[in-house]
């Protein structure tokens, strides 16, 4: 008779398709164990442990004996004698696979798996709609074994859960979204901490055109994550809500990226007033209704308040555009350089979400990406201070939708006429709002007591907002002064500012200006001139006190006094910074109130600050480099060092964009030294953010600087730098060539030891172009440079290059040898990050020994030195090699995770070896063991 079992929900023993109760709980126990090893033998010691567990009987073996004799005398009531068989020391049951549920169930996956090899989709629908149709609910559940429930049980549940993921994965392939989408609100409602039964959810609702539904599901998946394990949706939940949000995919690694939504609005002004009839212009405009984006040219006179009233509004209507908001200041009427167009360009892309290294550098190339960004999205975009249509048409939008506000001095009357701009024109404040600006800044009671001296203060300012704002300021710190005194002194101060005159007499905002600053002490007003000499957006106070050649503390006062003028504002705690207006007349000042010694003296000062701090942080950040020789800074330069690691890093990271600006600046004029310098304390800091393009520009002016100074140690350093940047950068050929001038310069000096440091760096570039014997030859070059008896460290690192290329090479015995040599040399060096790099080495070669555990060990010491001094590339690197051997020894989940965990580093940096390691993820063979690892 043909005896068939289920256990793929309530146990079943069927004999010729009847039903066969097993009533004794045992018995059922002792049955599902066997028949879970079909014609394979089960020891009685196992038996006994399925059985009674823990609690077992006072002789087992007799018991389980006797459970047997009653099996067989049932079966051979039925007419199956001899199912069950003795084995040795223990019991067989003697069933074909294709009479139990579980062995079907699986022969239906390998079914699957091979219409999957041979690209047959409806086969492997076919084959796993098979499977798991054996299912008829919980598995073993009148089975009560307490090992089979927790070890059995689990492995089942998975298997299953696998097969419907991958059965909802070739039905979607399919086409069958709609099919799918009920089963799967099912799988999310029963398992709803399974982040891939939520993706399917939302790829099914987005390809069937319930784009509400599928964001609304992924809403709840990330809820569920959230509230009962703290974590965030992973990497292919976000992947998907990018793509039905419409999200760039990155060519570097091939994943859809969040689009980003910008909230880049700068804060409104306080007390904002007037401005009405403009503003109800601006809410009847049309937005979206027509071909193309809303294009507003708000225009007028310097510091009418074309600004504030595109941020009042834009502010207003933000809501009328869900996609954000971009804001860029052009600074087309400045003392800075304006910004280009593809420097503009590159700011948004950015702020949208598109990565680095998929910006083009062509202005033409960007346009067109920023167009294929913004279409189908609405988008509310302020282009601040534009001087020139050529500086803003780049920046519109191709589609409708978005709308575009222009601030601008000038008309921009080409794009009314072309683009169809609307133009807002603003005048002057009329009397009754420039009363009512007095009103709301200062005391109303005040302004009404005294309407003559208000009328004349604001006819005095010519109802230029930006003046009386100014005005305002200074009476609100002065409550006691009487509002007609304040006009009297606007009268007196008129005319004795003519270099500050405007062609226009109703637009003369230098009036203003100075009187405000007239009003500040003597130290005040000398302060604030020079800060019109600081390169960057802001000043530190330590900064500005070597910039005024003041200690800190009788700094303090004087900024406080500037800040109630309303001259300088402290937007970051210990940050300073002034409006784009008044450091074109602190600038104006300096220039004719201050000798050309005293400011280059001031800004010597500053930069000899910049120079002194960074080259202390850079030296807590990495306490191995080779200090460079740093003149005696002034007594007046303020010096602060950071004081400890953590403070260098923080501090680096708060001047980074104020020490490029000063590098640009010392480059312009006659302070070369301070340019290669400043280069230098930024090495360590932008190489392991992995700011290469800014790296690279860095050392290209400090190149040109020691150039001029005919330094040619300095013109080495930097040209190597160069090389490993380019490296870096995937500019091989110019990393190549500069390398080589380095070494010709290392070898005119007849310095051993830099020759030895431009070999390496050949070393590395010519590995990474893949030709591992000529790094190789290099590298032996920079170790035969680099004397036994000499810096230990520099001998290390060239030991650990060669053996880095003999295991590319594939001679893994000799990679190891000399890398632990390297090893031994690096002893008591301190120097982490190249004992980082041995061991990982050291790793690469037992991986294709196939010592794995000695792999694993050896990578997990370099990935912890890694993380220790903050190698966020080598992070990433050994994470890569790690999941390497993990999948090598059979681990594959493990491997996912190192590989994971890389690409979150690499894509991080904007590295395009993400997209080898998102390769890696995406390979099938990475997947198929996620059955033996249920």
């Amino acid at each position: 008779m043909a005896l068939a079992f289920g256990l793929l929900g309530p146990f079943q023993m069927r004999v010729a398709d009847q039903a066969l109760p097993v009533r004794s709980p045992k018995h059922r126990i002792l049955l599902a164990t066997l028949v879970l090893r079909a014609r394979r033998a089960v020891p009685v010691g196992e038996l006994v442990e399925r059985m009674w567990g823990a609690r077992q009987p006072d002789n087992p073996r007799r018991t389980v004996q006797l459970a047997v004799v009653r099996l067989r005398a049932l079966l051979d009531e039925v007419g199956c004698s001899g199912a069950i068989v003795t084995d040795g020391d223990g019991y067989l049951i003697d069933v074909p696979p294709e009479r139990v549920d579980v062995e079907r169930f699986r022969s239906g996956l390998a079914d699957a798996d091979r219409a999957a090899e041979r690209s047959d989709p409806v086969a492997e629908a076919y084959a796993l709609h098979a499977a798991l149709s054996e299912w008829r609910g919980e598995p073993l559940t009148d089975v009560p074994s307490d090992t089979l429930q927790q070890r059995t049980l689990p492995r089942l549940r998975e298997q299953r859960l696998y097969a419907l993921e991958r059965r909802f994965d070739v039905d979607l392939r399919l086409g069958r979204h709609e099919r799918v989408v009920q089963e799967l609100v099912q799988a999310t409602a029963e398992h709803p901490l399974r982040e891939r039964f939520w993706v399917q959810l939302m790829t099914a609702l987005h390809r069937g055109g319930r784009r509400g539904d599928a964001l609304a599901a992924y809403h709840d998946g990330r809820r569920h994550l959230a509230e009962e394990l703290g974590i965030d949706p992973g990497e292919e939940m976000r992947q998907v809500h990018a793509t039905i949000l419409g999200g760039f995919r990155s060519p570097a690694s091939g994943t859809v990226l969040l689009p980003a939504v910008p909230r880049q609005l700068p804060p409104e002004v306080s007390g904002f007033t007037g401005r009405d009839r403009e503003i109800g212009r601006l809410d009847a405009l049309p937005l979206g209704s027509g071909p193309a984006a809303t294009i507003i040219v708000i225009s007028g006179t310097a510091g009418v308040g074309k600004t504030s009233l595109a941020l009042h509004w834009a502010r207003r209507a933000a809501d009328r555009f869900p996609d954000g908001q971009l804001w860029v200041n052009l600074h087309g009427y400045d003392h800075r350089p304006a910004m280009t167009p593809g420097q503009a360009l590159t700011l948004f892309l950015r702020a949208l979400g598109v990565p680095g290294e998929a910006i083009p550098p062509e202005v033409e190339s960007q346009a067109g990406l920023y167009r294929s960004v913004m279409d189908g999205r609405r988008v509310l975009v302020v282009v601040d201070n534009a001087s020139a249509a050529e500086q803003v048409r780049p920046l519109l939008p191709g589609g409708p939708g978005s709308a575009v506000i222009v601030t601008t001095r000038n008309q921009l009357t080409g794009m009314v006429a072309v683009e169809g701009a609307y133009p807002v024109e603003l005048d002057l404040f009329t009397a009754a709002e420039g009363h009512e600006l007095l009103a709301r800044r200062l005391d109303a009671e005040r302004v009404q007591a005294a309407p003559t001296a208000v009328r004349e203060i604001v006819e005095r300012c010519a109802g230029l907002p930006l003046a009386l704002a100014l005005v305002a300021a200074r009476a609100a710190q002065r409550p006691a002064l009487p509002l007609a005194a304040l006009a009297g002194q606007l009268r007196a101060a008129r005319d004795s500012l003519d270099e500050f005159a405007s062609p226009d007499a109703a637009t003369d905002a230098r009036a203003v200006f100075c009187y405000s600053y007239r009003t500040l002490s003597e130290p005040a007003m000398r302060l604030f001139r020079l800060l019109g000499l600081h390169p960057g957006s802001d000043i530190a106070v330590d900064a500005l006190a070597s910039l005024a050649g003041l200690p800190p503390a009788e700094l303090r006062p004087l900024l406080a006094e500037l800040d109630a003028a309303h001259l300088v504002t402290e937007h970051v705690d210990g940050r300073w910074t002034l409006h784009d207006l008044l450091r074109a007349y602190a600038t104006e000042l300096t220039h004719a109130n201050d000798a050309a010694a005293d400011r280059a003296a001031a800004l010597r000062r500053v930069l000899d600050h910049y120079v002194q701090t960074g080259h202390a942080a850079a030296l807590l950040i990495e306490p191995l480099r080779e200090p460079i020789p740093l003149a005696p800074a002034d007594s007046a330069v303020s010096v602060r060092p950071p004081a400890g690691r953590a403070e260098a890093l923080a501090w680096f990271g708060a001047e980074y964009t104020g020490l490029l600006a000063a590098i640009e600046r010392a480059g312009r004029g006659t302070f070369d030294t301070h340019t290669w310098q400043l280069v230098w304390t930024l090495a360590d800091f932008q190489q392991w953010r992995g700011l290469w393009h800014d790296r690279a520009a860095s050392l290209q002016a400090a190149l040109e600087a020691t150039r001029r100074l005919d330094h040619r140690a300095e013109q080495a350093r930097a040209h190597r730098g160069l090389g490993y940047a380019y490296t870096r950068l995937h500019r091989n050929d110019d990393a190549q060539l500069h390398l080589r001038h380095a070494l010709d310069l290392y070898t005119q000096l007849g310095d051993p030891l830099g020759r030895g440091r431009a070999h390496h760096g050949l070393s590395y570039v010519l590995e990474r172009r893949g030709d591992p014997r000529a790094a190789l030859w290099h590298a032996q070059r920079a170790l035969d440079l680099f004397p036994p008896d000499g810096n230990r460290a520099h001998r290390a690192r060239a030991l650990g290059t060669v053996g880095w290329c003999h295991g590319q090479l594939g001679d893994h015995r000799q990679s190891l040898h000399v890398n632990r040599e390297a090893l031994e040399l690096l002893a008591d060096t301190g120097d982490r990050v190249a004992e980082a790099a041995t061991w990982d080495s050291i790793g690469y070669a037992h991986h294709h020994l196939g010592e794995h555990h000695l792999a694993v060990e050896a990578y997990q010491t370099a990935l912890r030195l890694r993380r220790e001094v903050g190698h966020r590339y080598g992070v990433a690197n050994t994470l890569d090699h790690l999941g390497d051997t993990y999948e090598a020894r059979g681990d594959a989940e493990a491997a996912r995770r190192a590989w994971r965990d890389a690409l979150d580093v690499l894509e991080q940096l904007r590295e395009p070896d993400a997209e080898r390691v998102h390769a890696k993820l995406g390979r099938p063979d990475t997947g198929l063991d996620q059955r033996d690892r249920a």
